[in-house]
């Protein structure tokens, strides 16, 4: 029996020629998982182990705003986010329990197929998803609603009719759909849908590979992988399952992805009349899931650099310092009865680690040091420099110094190595080593339309106005 043939109904539908849902995996299977490292006894030691780290007062918990600014405009946290949401969904995997195999890992679904094709934007095509689309002008899809033509579609309980309802999350992540939804009306004038949403995929994988990756990559780690794949020698590690689909790598979903968290600020601006709101901002009701207030729409200049002489908002420090509004977040977020623990963004990121056998970070900078990558994996993350490492028990300081927790080790590397201003090696490698593979498409094309030059996007075409 072939087990690797396309899904029924979707292999002939519009827009979903390119569709291959697959599993996550290991990038590194044969490491051992950080709780075996550190001798955890049981969950109930990871999550006491995870409230240390990620819970409120923990050692990730920005209680009192020191975390800087990047250089990183504010955007492009959202726009992390909005990649991450066209990749990666798992809607199976359990917070709380025994750590998972990596064969338990391996058939673990992934939600959303593992390559830059826009997805959260699509769905499953016009054929699969015709609530999406205006069905008047075919191909087109739906924006706005009665009450604010600046936000997406929604139905008349306020729901988002988008391809990933996670996109709705967020006002900023919701604004920044919205620009994809108008961008694809704009390019499918005097176009089939087809070509299109083929033109929109291209833009998309230019901009993540040769703007947003070179942004926040370190610098050597960026210009390594693209020499190597100019010489047809990259990505370095195979993540193509036996039906050769792209698998999604957990240190990259659970881990070295999760960099956005640390960036995102408690307040922001939205434009002239609202220059400072809260991330879920209660007094208009913006908590998560909800429509855009007209007063609300986004002016992407106040976050964005694409206005010469116009002052935009930075996002936080690559470090290891989530913003309060992540460690006690809203419950439209987590839900109404979720726990002090569970409500953190931190505390979730380290413990979900733990619950899918990931390995520490030494372990993954020691095999990608093997690679061929330019990394130390005995970097000094200066633990001892945090002000909350004095409370933590001896036994678990040093523990976490020599097996420290992925998400932990990447963000601290980002904050010493990167100084705060872009990841450090290790998390760069790990982006680049899945991005490489599904964004083949931008790769192919730059060959051609660049010389085999890497350039960045004009800023101008970064992200557009939403006002369109």
């Amino acid at each position: 029996m072939n087990t690797c043939k396309p899904m029924h109904g979707t292999s002939k539908a519009k827009g979903c020629s390119h569709l291959s849902l697959g599993n996550f995996c290991k990038l590194f299977p044969d490491l051992k998982p950080w709780g075996e490292d550190c001798g955890v006894q049981h969950q109930c030691e990871a999550e006491y182990i995870a409230k240390l780290i990620g819970g409120v007062g923990g050692i990730m918990h920005d209680v009192n705003s020191d975390s800087s600014d990047s250089c990183l405009p504010a955007a492009y946290t959202f726009f992390a986010q909005f990649i991450d949401h066209d990749i990666t969904l798992d809607s199976t995997s359990n917070l709380h329990g025994d750590p998972k195999s990596t064969e338990e890992v391996n058939t673990l679904p992934n939600m959303r197929s593992a390559s830059l094709d826009l997805d959260c934007v699509y769905g499953f095509g016009p054929d699969v998803m015709p609530f999406l689309y205006d069905q008047t002008q075919t191909g087109r899809l739906y924006t706005g609603t009665d009450e604010n033509k600046n936000d997406v579609p929604r139905d008349d309980q306020g729901r988002a009719l988008i391809g990933d309802p996670r996109n709705d999350e967020n006002l900023f992540v919701s604004q920044l759909q919205l620009i994809f939804l108008r961008f694809h009306n704009r390019r499918i004038v005097g176009r089939s849908f087809e070509d299109a949403q083929q033109d929109c995929r291209y833009h998309y994988q230019w901009l993540v590979l040769h703007d947003f990756l070179k942004r926040i990559c370190d610098e050597t780690i960026f210009n390594y992988a693209l020499a190597e794949i100019k010489k047809g020698k990259y990505p370095k590690c195979d993540i193509r399952d036996k039906c050769h689909r792209l698998c999604m790598p957990i240190e990259f979903s659970v881990a070295a992805y999760r960099f956005g968290h640390t960036l995102v600020r408690s307040q922001y601006p939205a434009n002239v009349d609202y220059p400072v709101i809260d991330l879920f901002d209660e007094r208009f009701g913006t908590e998560g899931f909800s429509p855009v207030p007209p007063a609300l729409t986004v002016d992407w200049r106040y976050l964005l650099d694409v206005e010469p002489c116009h002052e935009y908002v930075l996002s936080k420090a690559f470090d290891h310092l989530l913003a309060d509004e992540l460690i006690r977040m809203p419950d439209p977020i987590v839900g109404r009865f979720a726990s002090e623990n569970d409500r953190s963004l931190a505390f979730r990121n380290v413990l979900r680690g733990y619950a899918l056998g990931l390995p520490s970070g030494q372990r993954v900078a020691a095999a990608l040091k093997a690679k061929g990558y330019d990394i130390n994996p005995g970097q000094n993350l200066h633990f001892d420099k945090l002000p909350t490492w004095p409370c933590i028990e001896k036994k678990y300081r040093e523990k976490l110094e020599s097996h420290t927790p992925l998400f932990l080790y990447l963000m601290r590397e980002a904050g010493t190595v990167g100084n705060g201003q872009r990841l450090g090696p290790v998390g760069s490698a790990i982006l680049l080593e899945v991005f490489e593979p599904c964004s083949s498409i931008a790769i192919a094309s730059s060959s051609t339309k660049a010389g085999n030059q890497t350039r960045a996007l004009p800023k101008a075409t970064t992200l557009p106005s939403p006002t369109w």
